[in-house]
């Protein structure tokens, strides 16, 4: 019996391998979805297409494989994995991870949601934006950060590499994560206390020291947060201080390890003294990974300051 353009598309978007060891879902962005149907209706034809293949690692790490077609011709080309510390229901349906290419008003869009408006922007030879948005009800849930590296071949890796890995809430202000930026073309590392979105943005115009000091004040402000008990803010609000004495003194080296002090703090600390998990629901908020967060891309300006590359 003929199967309609509406039951196409549903089937195409549901291509799993139940075959493999690990749990693999392909998605495909709606208009390669369009072009196949078109296809199994017409006969066999040449259809490039992009996907996204993510990948179930040992129940604790997902891997997400991106080739998205390129306006001009060719693909964009990139892997995303997210690494979780005691996840619950991690599976391709409860991650929620897409990808897709931004247009020129979805460029325009992100780069007005940059920390640095007009100083941070989207590369041409890679505009993709990855979107992970588990569903409410699914159950998935984390303790502390997760941590995430995005790397793509169609940037080039420079010492000092101006890119940048940026995380927002869907549809909100993009901040800082990046915790390393490294060869192979450009593999841009860092962590989260949450989700949605995330791209590699470029940095025109590069201030380590004053990407240092906002963020030493965005750590202290996420230290007041009043969910936090009074003995755990104390201790990291001294890790903190000591640190940032030591930026002052430019004791970059010192800086750097007092902040590795304030994070071992926060491993010791995560529970009811300093929330820790993330789920579905959206009912709880991590502080613990937020402030790993925050403290890694400080680490990662200072050790620019430092001559780390």
């Amino acid at each position: 019996m003929p199967i309609d353009a509406a039951e196409q598309l549903d089937y195409l978007a549901r291509i799993v391998d139940t075959t493999a060891p690990r749990t693999r879902i392909t998605r495909l962005p709606r208009h390669a979805l369009a072009a196949m149907a078109c296809a199994l209706v017409a006969g066999p034809a040449s259809v490039h297409a992009g996907s996204v293949v993510v990948t179930i690692i040992d129940g604790r790490k997902a891997h997400a494989d991106i080739a998205l077609p390129a306006p001009g011709g060719g693909s964009y080309t990139a892997e995303f994995e997210i690494e979780f510390d005691n996840p619950q229901n991690l599976t391709v349906a409860c991650l929620g991870l897409d990808a897709d290419v931004l247009d020129a008003t979805e460029i325009a869009d992100v780069e007005s949601r940059m920390p640095d408006v007009g100083n941070q922007v989207i590369d041409g030879a890679f505009p993709v934006r990855v979107t992970v948005e588990p569903p409410v009800g699914c159950g998935l849930q984390f303790d502390d950060e997760v941590h995430v590296e995005y790397h793509t071949i169609d940037l080039v890796y420079a010492p000092f590499s101006p890119y940048r890995l940026m995380k927002a809430p869907l549809g909100l202000g993009f901040h800082d994560v990046t915790g390393a930026v490294v060869s192979g073309s450009v593999r841009a590392r860092g962590s989260g206390g949450s989700f949605s979105e995330f791209v590699i943005a470029k940095t025109l115009v590069q201030d380590y020291a004053g990407d240092a000091d906002a963020g030493y004040d965005a750590l202290e402000a996420r230290i007041d947060d009043p969910a936090i008990g009074l003995s755990a803010q104390l201790t990291l609000q001294a890790d903190l201080d000591v640190s940032r004495a030591a930026f002052d003194a430019a004791n970059y080296a010192q800086a750097i390890a007092r902040l590795d002090d304030l994070d071992l703090h926060c491993a010791a600390l995560g529970g009811p003294a300093l929330p820790n998990t993330w789920r579905s629901a959206r009912d709880l908020v991590n502080a613990e990974g937020e402030l790993v967060t925050l403290s890694g891309n400080i680490k990662f300006a200072l050790g620019r300051l430092d001559g780390v590359p």
